[in-house]
């Protein structure tokens, strides 16, 4: 049974591999207009506030073997956003992120694991107030093209989770404030661009 071509736009530099698409080899950077590292948490047990962090730079260097590909970024804590003044300077203090004494939150792959569906998983280690955990993330290669500057440009998408308490951040949480004001566990949603440098 012959299958069925993958359709691929033009100025695509994507490769085939185990039948899906992956990106070409070489060092992306990341292009942080294009790029949305945002988080969502519950609050009062029956709503969620959603925001993201607005500065944010790293590579991602794509390997010929996929599974020796890697990761890092950098996001700045103070340039987070939730779209209300007021909780995004409490956010900021020392209560939540301590942004004058962790100005930045490092993120760095240790291992990647192809997944079903065209997915991989990132394991890799986060570090939050100047504590490093590890926090997965499920990633998708959303493909790849040339830009108007003529370089290569791909795309990706991330989700994960991790718990906010493991990294020291426990305002409002119930054992503080008798009732859950902010969830313990925050979603992450990473829309992302990265262009070939080299």
């Amino acid at each position: 049974m012959t299958e069925t071509p993958i359709a691929r736009p033009a100025g695509d530099h994507s490769r085939i591999v185990n039948h899906v698409l992956a990106p070409s080899p070489g060092v992306y950077a990341i292009d942080p207009v294009h790029t949305f590292v945002g988080f969502v948490a519950q609050h009062l047990v029956v709503g969620r506030v959603r925001g993201r962090f607005e500065r944010v730079a790293g590579t991602v260097t794509i390997a010929d073997e996929l599974t020796e590909s890697s990761l890092e970024v950098t996001v700045e804590t103070a340039s987070i956003s939730t779209l209300f003044g007021a909780r995004d300077e409490d956010l900021r203090s020392d209560r939540f992120l301590d942004c004058d004494a962790h100005p930045t939150m490092p993120y760095r792959s240790t291992s990647i694991v192809e997944q079903p569906r065209g997915e991989w998983r990132v394991l890799g280690e986060l570090t939050v107030r100047g504590i490093t955990k590890p926090v997965p993330l499920t990633v998708h290669f959303g493909g790849s093209t040339t830009d108007s500057q003529g370089k290569p440009r791909a795309a990706f998408t991330a989700r994960g989770t991790l718990t906010r308490s493991e990294f020291g951040v426990v305002a409002e949480l119930e054992a503080e404030s008798g009732s859950v004001r902010i969830g313990d566990d925050i979603t992450l949603e990473i829309e992302a661009e990265a262009t070939l440098s080299r």
